[in-house]
C-alpha cells in the first residue's frame, strides 16, 4: 500500500467503496455522493478517475464478463471438435468438466460475480444471464443439427423448450456459485448438475 501514488491510492479507495455500495444496494440504488464520501474523495476528484457511476461499475465487472465469455468460447470449441469426431462420451466429459471449471472460476471471484449477475440493473450488463442463455441456445441448436445429421432423422425439440432448459441449467450453475460455501461444494454440485442435464439431453436426442 505504501508504494501507491496518491492517484493510485485514491483510485483504489473509489473502487473499494464502489464495490461495497454496489454489493449492498445494487448499481441503480447506489448513491455516487455516498460512494465518494466513503472513499474519502470529492465528486470532483471522482471524475478524474471515472466518467460516471456506470463507468465505475463497468470497471469492476467487465474483466470477469469477458473472461466468462472466453471460457464459454473455449469449451464450445472443444465440444464441437469432439462432436465432429463422433466422440459423444468425450463430449459429455468436456461439458461436465467445463461446467465444474467455470463454476470454480466464478466462485473464486464470487463478489464480482454477484455484481455482474445480480446487481447490474441499469447498466449495459443488465441481464448478463440472458446473454449466456442466448449463447447456450445458439450452440445447443447447432449441436442438435449435427446430431440430427449423424442420426439421419430430425430431433424435434421446440425452441421454447431448449430455451427453458438452457435457462434452468445456467441458473443452476449461478446458484451453485452464489450459495456454495467451499470449492469442494462447488465441484460436487456442478458435477451433479452438469451430469443431470447431460443425461437429460442424451435422452431427448435418443443417443
Amino acid at each position: 500500500m505504501s508504494n501507491l501514488t496518491g492517484y493510485e491510492l485514491t483510485h483504489k479507495n473509489i473502487i473499494d467503496s464502489g464495490k461495497k455500495h454496489f454489493l449492498k444496494y445494487g448499481y441503480e440504488r447506489s448513491n455516487l455522493r455516498k460512494i465518494c464520501k466513503d472513499a474519502g474523495v470529492t465528486t470532483g476528484a471522482f471524475y478524474r478517475h471515472f466518467q460516471d457511476k456506470e463507468d465505475l461499475f463497468v470497471s469492476l465487472v467487465q474483466p470477469l464478463a469477458e473472461e466468462i465469455l472466453s471460457f464459454y468460447a473455449k469449451f464450445e470449441k472443444k465440444s464441437f471438435e469432439s462432436l465432429d469426431k463422433n466422440h459423444t462420451e468425450k463430449l459429455a466429459e468436456i461439458n461436465v468438466n467445463g461446467s465444474i471449471e467455470s463454476a470454480l472460476y466464478m466462485f473464486q471471484r464470487k463478489e464480482i460475480f454477484e455484481l455482474l449477475l445480480y446487481k447490474a440493473y441499469g447498466t449495459k450488463y443488465d441481464n448478463f444471464i440472458e446473454k449466456l442463455v442466448e449463447l447456450e441456445d445458439k450452440n445447443r441448436k447447432k449441436a442438435m443439427q449435427v446430431f440430427s445429421d449423424k442420426k439421419g432423422e430430425y430431433i424435434n425439440i421446440p425452441d421454447e423448450t431448449i430455451h427453458l432448459l438452457d435457462h434452468s441449467y445456467i441458473n443452476a450453475l449461478c446458484e451453485i456459485v452464489v450459495h456454495s460455501k467451499s470449492e469442494n461444494e462447488v465441484r460436487t454440485n456442478a458435477n451433479i448438475v452438469a451430469r443431470f442435464f447431460n443425461e437429460g439431453w442424451r435422452k431427448l436426442r435418443g443417443f
